[in-house]
Order: structure tokens, then C-alpha cells, then sequence
């Protein structure tokens, strides 16, 4: 039933990964949709998954479809990884570098953000 929960949630994700890649600007070779999905991702799981739904004792089976299925899918560190490869090779090393430092600092910022906004609207309820 996991596997199906996953699945399903994973299938929205995606899908909808895909679709705001698809209105996001373009920045020449930059791959700013993968960044922007990618920190939304990061304050989301942090903000839903580590805080609110588990503090509002949300079934398992529904944060693992929120967590793994969804947030799992729109999030991709593969497509961050062929970003970078890319960058590389087209020898734009201060895009990959900023590219780099933004997903990985941005993220964790994002996490953290997240994690405090989540616990603030956890303890005023």
C-alpha cells in the first residue's frame, strides 16, 4: 500500500514539477526553475512534513504521500546534478557556482525558514 501511496503522490509531484518549470522564467543558461523548485521543496518538507502535519497528528500513510510522493518528486537533486554537469561543460563556472552555493545554502536556509515557521504556527495553536 506504500509503494501506491508513493506512487500516487509521487505522479503530482512530478506533474507539477514539470508544469512550473514550464511558466518559470528563463535566465539564459541558468538553471533558475530547478533552484526555485528546489528551495520551495526544501521550506515545504521542513514546514509540513517536520512540523505541522506531525504536530496535528496527520495520518502516517498521508506524510508519507505528502513527504516521500510529492515533495520527493517535485523536488530533484538528479536535475540539479545534470544543471551542474551542464554549467561545467559549457565552461559558465560562475553560474555553477552560484547555482551550487544558492541550492545547497539556499536550501538549507529554506529548511531552516521552514522549520521555524512551522514551529511558530504549531505553538499558537
Amino acid at each position: 500500500m506504500n509503494i501506491i501511496i508513493v506512487f500516487v503522490f509521487g505522479f503530482f509531484g512530478g506533474i507539477s514539477r514539470y508544469q512550473l518549470n514550464q511558466y518559470l522564467p528563463k535566465i539564459a543558461d541558468f538553471p533558475l526553475a530547478t533552484l526555485l523548485i528546489n528551495l520551495a521543496g526544501c521550506y515545504l518538507f521542513t514546514f509540513l512534513i517536520k512540523n505541522v502535519l506531525g504536530a496535528k497528528n496527520v495520518h502516517q500513510k498521508l506524510i508519507l504521500g505528502i513527504g516521500t510522493g510529492f515533495i520527493g518528486a517535485f523536488t530533484t537533486f538528479s536535475s540539479f546534478m545534470l544543471d551542474s554537469e551542464i554549467l561545467y561543460l559549457n565552461a559558465h563556472y560562475l553560474a555553477l557556482t552560484l547555482y551550487v552555493f544558492l541550492s545547497i545554502f539556499g536550501g538549507l536556509g529554506m529548511a531552516m525558514l521552514g522549520m521555524a515557521h512551522g514551529r511558530k504556527l504549531v505553538s499558537h495553536d
